[in-house]
């Protein structure tokens, strides 16, 4: 949980900013002077241009200079408290402390700091664990900032110029098997960014790249009567990157479309219908769609609130994961169902009485998931200790890969937010009072590997949701 300086009750992800330091490392060439101390004194400029070197470079950064990485020592004051022991071998954990952007990296057993001022937010790994992008904002409250991209152990960081607008989370993503980020602007195009390349414009439509790279999915508003707005509708669209014409995939007649992503395999894509273009029926939860890229009518896969999190696909992409439900209190009328996106099945998840299921992750091997199960409260929550008190029944649970054989993970303790698979499988790293925990699932007491974040607790949300991907980014592979 963390203030409301960084938690928007709107729901919405944590806006910071960063702003990358900067330096002129140019060191003008020494004069052959005999005597000793300039031959002391080249010696010294000598190994600080070899240090310099060995940091790496890049011709096209835009503007932006590498940055060495910092190895804070965790009993510096206002420094990340953290135990790299406990994390080893676990990955790389990406989070936001005070403001600043850290990496815990569990193979090395090193805190790198990543910002040296401003605010952070929204770290994003690229699929190789290689880099690590983020949003940096001027302001709290602002919705949008500019994008930049690190390596994780702090040895190049890059501002991204050359985009038209400020970007935000929405708008970002990483595409599978490459270091490419995509950014998508709505009425302004789809770029691709690699690290340290001027953005390249692959198309006006700013919808969805596939994961293969190859094919744009997007959404348009049909021509309608202005008089009657209510009565318009979206059509879903599919084109190449390379260009030809886009193909028409799907009509919600007089209802919105919003679209969600794509399959795993890039043969079909995600989607939700609004109806009558309401955001007020959207936040309440509707359906989910899945259409394969071949067309038809799209399968109903299940119900539920657009919130990504709430999402997770199977390790082998064949499966999704989904917290089922209506209703925009997140602590009313929400389960798991496993939804097979190609034939539209979808099965529903053992579900104890009394209990609604959250936060849904799936174990590295597809075996098992890993989610919140908390109770369902029997009078309406209307204030933030009401959440507070509710919040104090969030346990932890594992269970098979369909639900069975379902246990309470007791040594965790309650109050349990964001349950993460680790590398390994055999431990969950998740969030509790205001830390980050690990916890070995064949047993023992739960270690603190981050925490106890600087910030006073208030996590209200919106109806209870609080996106925590916006401060913590776990890569495992």
């Amino acid at each position: 949980m963390l203030s409301s300086a960084l938690i928007k009750r709107n729901g919405r992800n944590l806006k910071q900013q960063i702003v990358v330091k900067k330096e002129d490392e140019k060191v003008k060439p020494a004069k052959a002077i005999k005597t000793p101390a300039v031959f002391l004194l080249m010696f010294m400029v000598l190994m600080l241009l070899l240090i310099q070197t060995g940091c790496g470079s890049n011709s096209k950064n835009n503007g932006a200079t590498p940055t060495p990485p910092t190895q804070p020592k965790s009993s510096e004051a206002g420094l990340p408290q953290a135990d790299p022991g406990a994390f080893k071998g676990q990955g790389l954990l990406a989070f936001v402390w005070d403001n600043l952007l850290y990496v815990l990296d569990g193979d090395s057993g090193d805190l790198t700091k990543l910002s040296d001022a401003g605010r952070a937010g929204e770290p994003m790994w690229s699929p190789d664990g290689q880099w690590l992008a983020y949003i940096g904002y001027s302001d709290a409250q602002m919705d949008d900032g500019k994008l930049f991209i690190v390596k994780p152990d702090g040895s190049r960081s890059y501002e991204v110029n050359g985009l038209p607008l400020p970007v935000n989370s929405n708008e970002i993503s990483w595409l599978p098997a490459s270091d490419v980020l995509v950014v998508a602007f709505n009425g302004q195009g789809l770029y691709m960014v690699r690290p340290g390349d001027t953005p390249d414009k692959v198309n006006d439509n700013p919808g969805v790249l596939s994961p293969d790279g190859k094919t744009i999915a997007f959404v348009k508003t049909l021509p309608y009567d202005e008089k009657h707005p209510e009565n318009r509708s979206d059509a879903l669209y599919v084109v190449p990157v390379a260009g030809k014409e886009p193909v028409q995939l799907y009509v919600a007649r007089e209802n919105g479309i919003c679209s969600t992503g794509w399959w795993p395999d890039s043969k079909g894509l995600l989607f939700r219908i609004d109806p009558m273009h309401s955001a007020s029926i959207m936040a309440d939860g509707v359906g989910l769609y899945s259409l394969p890229l071949t067309g038809g009518e799209p399968q109903l896969l299940t119900t539920s609130l657009n919130h990504p999190e709430w999402l997770s696909w199977s390790p082998d992409g064949s499966k999704l994961l989904a917290v089922k439900g209506t209703g925009r209190e997140i602590w009313l009328n929400k389960s798991l169902a496993v939804c097979d996106v190609k034939t539209g099945e979808s099965i529903d998840l053992p579900q104890s009485p009394g209990t609604v299921s959250l936060d849904p992750d799936w174990s590295p091997d597809g075996k098992y998931i890993t989610y919140v199960q908390a109770a369902e409260p029997k009078e309406d929550i209307s204030s933030a200790a009401g959440v507070a008190s509710w919040e104090r029944t969030r346990a932890l649970w594992v269970a098979d890969a369909d639900g069975k054989n379902a246990r309470q993970i007791k040594e965790a303790g309650t109050g349990i937010k964001r349950p993460l698979w680790s590398r390994d499988g055999a431990h969950i790293v998740y969030l509790k009072d205001n830390s980050v925990w690990l916890v070995d699932l064949s047993g023992g007491s739960p270690v603190k590997i981050i925490g106890t974040f600087p910030d006073a607790t208030d996590s209200f949300g919106y109806y209870g949701y609080v996106s925590w991907s916006n401060i913590l980014a776990l890569y495992r592979k």
